[in-house]
């Protein structure tokens, strides 16, 4: 019978490591306490663009969208309805909360 060692586990990246690879330096940026806190506000969330060809593009409520006129502190719910995302143009309806 041969015995071989046991293998050292297989490091799993955590929850920041994993959005930080799918997501890039967007989820480095957005995992804060603060942030955090802010998801559970619906006035303040944040809402993420999932269309294919986007880069992603994250609607933040505190800067709204001034390349199509919406001011800082607009809620996701209160944009029009045929708002488009500024990178992809893709519908509102593309966007899931981010957090």
């Amino acid at each position: 019978m041969i015995r071989t060692a046991p293998s050292p586990p297989i490091p799993l990246p955590g929850r920041r490591d994993l959005l930080a690879s799918l997501l890039g330096g967007a989820a480095l940026t957005w995992l804060t306490p603060s942030n955090l806190a802010r998801a559970s506000d619906p006035a303040q969330q944040r809402y993420i663009c999932l269309e294919p060809d986007c880069s992603p593009y994250v609607y933040d409520p505190a800067r709204g969208d001034p390349s199509q006129g919406i001011p800082a502190g607009t809620a996701f719910d209160d944009l029009p309805d045929d708002w488009v995302c500024p990178d992809c143009q893709g519908p509102k309806s593309s966007f899931v909360p981010f957090g």
